[in-house]
């Protein structure tokens, strides 16, 4: 007799989860009930067990059978362990070269920090540690590595470290060092080193400078440096701009002023359209109003578009550098020191002269107590450097005089007897300020003040150079003290001492500080007569 659930317990849900341990109780209550009214239930049940267990076995059996016989082919399982091996080794090798670069970028920070080197862009090449680097890393030739030697160079400058790979890596970039770093090496060596030998049919490098004096300077270095190769290196004079024949002229380095170059381009068609390289000396003074145009039809001129375009200058103010970004790509930075800053090797000082007769006094007498040529003197103007000039030709001292007015000749002259030592002191105006470099230079008089910090910032970069060390002194009258605190912020980042009352002055913007000054001549117009 069949057994019928209880009525009482219908209808109710019995919560396994809640009551598990019941559960297996009452299961296994009713599975032994059921086992020993049905004895034949459980003998087929066990044979029913025992045969799925084996089923499972031969499953278990077969699958691994199976797995065996689908990987076991000779060929395929030494195949994936080769790659499996190659694909490790891979990894090790990636990891390895990611570790190395990562030691390479920490010791090329550390450099940097050591010669107080910024940079900024992308994958900013090494540095170079010695002129070594040239020969190993860059296979330089042997004649460009035996004029360094003969000329002097033992060690490389900070510009000279960062701005040579920089450019050899054929990169374009905007480099900002103090006066006499050795910008002129840091883009001559590598365009030398890139053009390999020379060409007759085009030219292939453009160097612009603001000043003739600068261009015939920067020649002369360019083929100190290419001594032993024939390169073609060329000065833009005013006979070749307005005679040669440019297309059968063999020129591979061109050295020159925008004014003259353009004229060139324009009247004589030179052909500027297969230059490897364009470098912009002294670019702030370049970018200037009177200049702007000339440099935009240069570079329009220059239309490879392969070519390589930089920039360098002791000064780099924030207009230029934005400038200098609309013509060039992927450009890195390249700051030595702090920006717009003094050499540190030049001691500064303020003199306070009063008044026009005061400052005359005070250079006199300073000369009287202690001359210690070369000297150069700077004044704010051509009028005013004749006039300087003739008040000190009455003296013992002897003196020269450099400006606008004079010819080429007698500019070339003037510069000429300086270096020789034939003349003690240089009077001159900012037109010789810019790039100039004057062995040992050991005084720079600012007679008048700057007109700028920039101004300033040139003006007494030509003494102190090549690590040598100088001195700058600054007359200042009553009309000058509104423009003495920008001044002061100079020789302060430079580490000079500026008495505190000056830096508590405010610090005014000012574009250009050329007030009209007294004249300098004590001795009467009919006397000169």
């Amino acid at each position: 007799m069949d057994k019928e659930p209880s009525f009482i317990f219908s209808g109710i849900k019995f919560d396994r989860k809640r009551f598990p341990k019941d559960f297996e109780r009452f299961k296994d209550k009713k599975e032994n009930k059921d086992l020993k009214e049905n004895p034949i239930f459980v003998e087929s049940g066990i044979s029913e067990l025992e045969e799925g267990k084996k089923s499972a076995k031969r499953r278990k059996r077969k699958s691994m059978v199976t797995e065996s016989v689908e990987g076991f082919c000779v060929f395929n399982t030494s195949q994936s362990v080769i790659e499996t091996e190659q694909n490790d080794e891979a990894e090790d090798e990636f990891s390895q070269k990611k570790k190395e670069v990562y030691r390479q970028l920490e010791r090329d920070a550390v450099l940097r920090k050591k010669h107080n080197i910024h940079v900024s862009g992308n994958n900013v090449p090494t540095p170079l540690e010695n002129f070594e680097d040239l020969r190993s890393r860059y296979k330089c030739k042997q004649y460009l590595l035996r004029n360094l030697v003969e000329l002097g160079y033992k060690e490389p400058t900070p510009i000279q470290r960062q701005a040579i790979p920089v450019l050899l890596s054929g990169r374009e970039c905007f480099a900002c060092a103090p006066t006499g770093s050795g910008k002129t090496l840091a883009f001559v060596c590598p365009m030398l080193m890139q053009l390999k030998h020379a060409v007759k049919d085009h030219v292939r490098a453009v160097v612009l400078c603001p000043t003739r004096e600068l261009a015939a300077q920067t020649t002369r270095e360019c083929k100190k440096l290419a001594k032993g190769k024939k390169f073609y290196i060329k000065l833009m004079t005013k006979e070749l701009a307005k005679s040669a024949d440019f297309s059968k002229l063999p020129c591979d380095i061109l050295i020159s002023t925008p004014l003259r170059l353009e004229f060139a381009i324009q009247k004589r068609k030179l052909d500027l359209s297969r230059v490897e390289y364009l470098v912009l000396d002294e670019s702030d003074k370049l970018f200037e109003l009177g200049f702007v145009k000339q440099i935009d039809f240069v570079v329009k001129a220059c239309s490879n578009p392969s070519i390589v375009r930089s920039l360098f200058s002791a000064t780099l103010p924030d207009t230029v550098e934005d400038l200098a970004r609309t013509i060039m790509h992927d450009a890195i930075r390249i700051i030595v020191g702090r920006k717009n800053t003094a050499s540190e090797t030049v001691k500064q000082t303020l003199v306070f002269a009063g008044s026009e007769e005061g400052k005359l006094v005070a250079l006199q007498q300073s000369f009287s107590e202690s001359l210690n040529p070369p000297v150069l003197i700077f004044v704010q103007s051509k009028e005013r450097a004749k006039e300087l000039y003739k008040e000190l030709a009455f003296s013992d001292i002897k003196v020269g005089v450099i400006h606008a007015d004079l010819s080429q000749a007698e500019r070339e002259s003037a510069v000429d007897d300086f270096r020789a030592g034939k003349t003690w002191v240089l009077i001159a105006t900012d037109v010789i300020a810019r790039g100039m470099d004057f062995k040992g230079v050991n005084c720079v008089i600012n007679y008048d003040f700057p007109e700028s910090a920039a101004a300033y910032i040139h003006r007494i970069g030509r003494s102190g150079r090549a690590g040598r060390t100088g001195e700058a002194i600054t007359l200042y009258t009553e009309e000058d003290i509104p423009c003495l605190r920008n001044i002061a912020n100079v020789m302060s980042q430079s580490g000079c001492e500026v008495p505190a009352w000056i830096m508590s002055l405010r610090k005014i913007k000012w574009k250009k500080h050329q007030p009209k000054r007294d004249s300098i001549a004590t001795i009467p117009q009919d006397m000169e007569e």
